[in-house]
């Protein structure tokens, strides 16, 4: 699940005890820093209002210290597996799926393709990824790279801060809809394309209405990674970039929070 990144592709900026014209941009650019020109997080905030699944527990935090009568400010937090930037473990969806832990080489470091759904998205709030849109960035950037990570950029991303408008509520309906990947696209990416992992900016890949949740187990089931719930995706260039998953190392997880983190050059 992981693409080898060449040595001057390293994200690592080293802290060097150095005279102050060796410090700085000079140290990063020895260390291939340079290649990077932008990054972006594409983590959503954690925040007791933001959108949760339904029935999902809600995100908690708690006080436990402060300087008052500790000395330092503490605090605890509890939340859901796959609430927030999360990833999928395939013990979620697949009954002899392995844990968090055993589902990959984690962080996931991989060539992103972004396949833009934000015009579609817009008229048809259960518009998938599909076939012809694969095709269509195909026929614009090159082959998909094998390992690549293909996400979603649907433009949900910004009602994170409305939970109803997140999860495509109108009116007084309670009814759940978002853009998804369609199954058939996500079989092709893995099968054909062996990606590394899939994601997308809304509550899931899968469409809400989908009971057996085909993406996430097809995907899972073939060692793909799954990651739900990105942000700024409008940041970051359909082609070239580079993205970290870098997931909570939760022991027996079924999922995880995730930091996000896109690299373009």
């Amino acid at each position: 699940m992981k693409c080898d990144v060449a040595p001057d592709a390293s994200v690592a900026c080293p802290v060097e005890r150095r005279p102050a014209e060796n410090t700085g941009r000079r140290a990063c650019d020895r260390a291939g820093w340079a290649r990077w020109r932008r990054v972006i997080d594409a983590t959503q905030p954690i925040t007791p209002a933001m959108p949760l699944w339904p029935d999902d527990p809600s995100m908690v935090a708690e006080t436990v210290a402060t300087f008052s009568t500790e000395g330092y400010r503490l605090r605890a937090f509890r939340m859901g597996e796959h609430s927030g930037t999360h990833v999928n473990a395939p013990s979620s969806f697949l009954p002899d799926g392995v844990s968090l832990e055993d589902a990959a080489s984690w962080p996931l470091v991989a060539p992103l393709v972004i396949i833009d759904l934000r015009k579609r998205a817009g008229l048809d709030s259960g518009c998938t990824c599909g076939m012809d849109d694969l095709e269509a960035w195909e026929n614009r950037f090159g082959r998909i790279p094998r390992g690549a990570f293909v996400a979603c950029n649907t433009g949900w991303h910004r009602h994170w801060d409305d939970p109803r408008a997140y999860f495509g509520r109108t009116g007084d309906s309670d009814a759940i809809r978002f853009p998804s990947f369609a199954p058939g696209a996500v079989q092709w990416l893995c099968a054909e394309r062996h990606v590394g992992g899939i994601g997308i900016d809304t509550h899931g890949v899968d469409a809400p209405d989908d009971a057996s949740f085909s993406c996430n187990r097809t995907a899972l089931s073939r060692g793909c990674a799954v990651v739900e719930c990105l942000g700024s995706l409008d940041a970051a260039p359909l082609s070239g970039a580079l993205i970290i998953v870098a997931p909570l190392p939760l022991v027996g997880g079924t999922g995880a929070p995730a930091t996000v983190t896109v690299l373009v050059p």
